[in-house]
């Protein structure tokens, strides 16, 4: 019998997580299908209900529902109780147990971008993704970490002058030419990971090359994060080569990951 796993955010049809794990799943044999479920706030409980049904396996979970989904959930993993946010969803039995692969993809990510022991760094936004980020950068032992929402970004200038590590958390730049910074305030010695994948690169990517900057979209980040959260559904081993060539085909460009 299939099996379905669902996407559970709000104005996602941008994603290009069913290319990825649909190619996944027939990789390795499984008659599964990964689908978007456009949820609104107000329907997040009954969404979540129906993940109890025998023919759903889990979710992946993106904006807005990253946070308020954790009281939903019968149990969190680890990660997803430390950060209080959840990014999968896995079905055991009648129980569901959120868990968030976010954390450890953005470490990769970071651990590539500025290597160890980075230094000040400014993070865009409140929600999930941003609390992901500032627990990667303390582990990493970031110098500094200002966190900051956009009700704050008018203090841009003067916090971008202190930083050298700056993370776009925002979905600002999805499906658009938007960046979340003027591109006077980026320079040479500022390094750059944009979350957003779609378009890729981003306009602050470009941007951000463009005045010598070392910058990257989260293209890299999505894929590992999805990587793992197909070894928790399944139990298996993740076809890593298979779902980058989809990712890239998708997006119709490389994956650094």
């Amino acid at each position: 019998m299939s099996a379905e796993v669902v996407l559970l955010g709000h104005q996602i049809g941008y994603s290009a997580s069913p290319a990825m794990q649909d190619a996944a799943f027939a990789a390795i044999g499984l008659d599964w299908r990964y689908t978007l479920r456009d949820v609104q706030p107000d329907a997040l409980s009954g969404a979540v209900a129906e993940l109890r049904g025998s023919d759903r396996h889990g979710a992946n979970v993106t904006i807005p529902h990253k946070v308020a989904v954790v009281a939903l959930l019968d149990a969190l993993d680890p990660v997803a109780e430390r950060l209080a946010a959840v990014n999968t969803i896995v079905r055991d039995g009648e129980r569901l147990i959120g868990h968030n692969t976010d954390l450890p993809a953005l470490a990769a990510e970071l651990g590539e971008l500025v290597g160890p022991s980075p230094g000040h760094a400014l993070v865009l936004g409140a929600g999930g993704a941003s609390r992901a980020a500032e627990a990667a950068l303390n582990d990493a032992k970031a110098a500094a970490i200002t966190l900051i929402s956009r009700e704050r970004w008018d203090e841009l200038p003067t916090l971008l002058a202190h930083a050298v590590i700056l993370i776009n958390a925002t979905p600002v730049g999805t499906a658009s030419d938007e960046t979340p910074v003027p591109t006077e305030l980026l320079r040479p010695d500022l390094a750059v990971l944009d979350l957003v994948y779609r378009p890729s690169p981003t306009r602050l990517v470009r941007e951000a090359r463009a005045a010598g900057a070392v910058a990257r979209d989260g293209a890299g980040m999505l894929l590992r994060q999805a990587a793992r959260s197909f070894e928790l559904w399944t139990g298996r081993r993740a076809p890593f080569g298979v779902m980058r060539a989809a990712l890239q085909a998708e997006l119709r460009g490389a994956v650094h990951a």
